[in-house]
């Protein structure tokens, strides 16, 4: 039996404010969240033989007063239902940015529902990626990956929002994060290889690192020279060239990660059924990428058959060679067919479209702390007691709520020190900032507005 949308909606409206925009088709049904007295709610209402009835959990249907075939259910913003939104609800569930395009990636360190967010993207030709998670978050805030999926998840329905999003799981360095990762259904995995790279190597002398390459195999020392001496390598508009002894120095530093990110796409990227952005993350890396290692570690993974999507670097760390070497690592990442990320670029770039017209509009913008300088200028317009709280575990002086943006110090201090305001200490109780924020979230929606236009207008 099919069942009428206006029935639906008031069915719905029944048990609470209707959340218009969240209000979608599902087989035999719809579903829609609701707003009462005791919070937000998922409303679905099916009929009474549909597949889907046992598969919702947290309550239980009810059969519906003036329609006896038609069951209507308020059930909780539990993880399991979270998945079953994405599953039946295209729009809800992330997807693959691919190589081509601009994205910007948000970390969010609360949790906080909003609807806001997503809708700053319709009509932009930017793919918001509403996840980037580290497991460097999940253990210092205390929550795992599931539940960052889930919290985009409830603010894209809620939204309304159908242009796409992206679920990035970054900085991952085992394969027990990876499958975890894969198992939640995130639509970009990066794999964090910095820790393999062997940076002691520059420290060694010509005759000791020359020593250390005469020890591998015969034939690999050769197929390596032949490959890359005495040859110029056309990226652009520029030319790489390689010298004997750095060459040699390259595969000593860099063996290790390339191994690394072999096995790990092999085992566990090379075939997923779904289009899925695998990232190379250098970005906890010290030092930047010179043109000749960013084109051998990308040569090297292309030998091995290893097919990346995005190469992380640190905006800070990368700003300096960026400026020195830009035609070089533009022209490789276009060569190799990949976009270039940058962790922590509101810390570091000031004009975005610049960066992004040299990399050919094919680069992904992570804009780490925005979220959390919004909460922070939430609490300080409406908080005092709890901003000096925070402050004081920071070990910051308390800043007026115009010093939290990232072109002021002050700002730019309380967005890096993140870990010290949120993390768990033992013996102390958390702050409740995630509660502040949730009491004001037009507030916060409105400071995150203004935060994250002021970087689409620079693209």
């Amino acid at each position: 039996m099919a069942i009428k949308r206006d029935i639906a909606e008031k069915l719905m409206s029944g048990k609470g404010n209707l959340i218009g925009s969240s209000f979608s088709v599902i087989p035999d049904g719809y579903l829609g969240l609701v707003e009462n007295n005791s919070g937000r709610h998922l409303a679905v209402v099916c009929g009474e033989k549909s597949e889907w009835n046992k598969a919702w959990k947290g309550a239980e249907f009810e059969t519906a007063d003036e329609h006896k075939k038609i069951k209507i259910g308020i059930f909780p913003l539990n993880p399991n239902n979270a998945a079953l939104v994405r599953r039946l609800i295209g729009w809800a569930a992330p997807s693959s940015c691919g190589v081509n395009g601009i994205s910007v990636a948000f970390s969010d360190w609360l949790g906080v529902v909003n609807s806001q967010q997503p809708n700053l993207f319709v009509h932009k030709q930017i793919k918001p990626v509403l996840v980037d998670y580290t497991p460097e978050y999940s253990n210092l805030l205390q929550r795992n990956f599931l539940e960052a999926m889930d919290t985009a998840t409830w603010s894209v329905l809620s939204s309304g929002y159908k242009g796409g999003w992206a679920a990035n799981a970054a900085g991952l360095k085992t394969e027990e994060e990876i499958v975890k990762a894969l198992l939640y259904g995130y639509s970009g995995i990066g794999v964090d290889c910095s820790d393999k790279i062997d940076c002691a190597v520059e420290e060694l002398s010509v005759e000791e690192s020359e020593k250390r390459f005469g020890e591998l195999d015969k034939d690999f020392k050769e197929a390596i020279d032949k490959s890359y001496l005495d040859a110029e390598f056309q990226v652009g508009d520029v030319k790489i060239k390689f010298e004997e002894k750095a060459l040699h120095r390259m595969v000593l530093e860099f063996g290790q990660a390339i191994m690394f990110l072999q096995n790990m796409y092999k085992d566990y990227l090379d075939d997923t059924p779904w289009d899925l952005d695998f990232e190379v993350d250098l970005s906890r890396c010290d030092k930047a990428l010179t043109p000749q290692e960013h084109y051998f570690l990308a040569n090297e993974l292309k030998r091995a058959a290893v097919k990346f999507d995005t190469l992380c670097v640190n905006a800070n760390t990368f700003k300096k060679e960026m400026e020195e070497n830009l035609a070089y690592h533009a022209g490789i990442a276009k060569a190799f067919d990949y976009r270039m990320s940058f962790a922590d670029t509101a810390l570091a770039f000031d004009d975005l479209a610049a960066v992004a017209k040299s990399f050919h509009q094919r680069v992904n913008f992570k804009l780490t702390h925005v979220l959390w300088l919004a909460a922070l200028q939430t609490i300080a317009k409406t908080d005092g007691t709890l901003l000096k709280q925070i402050a004081e575990k920071a070990g910051l002086q308390v800043p007026e709520a115009g010093e939290l943006t990232f072109e002021k110090e002050a700002g730019r201090a309380f967005a890096a020190a993140y870990d010290k305001m949120l993390g768990c200490e033992e013996g102390k109780e958390k702050l409740p900032v995630r509660e502040a924020v949730e009491k004001e979230i037009g507030l916060y929606e409105a400071n995150l507005e203004a935060l994250v236009n002021g970087f689409i207008r620079r693209l």
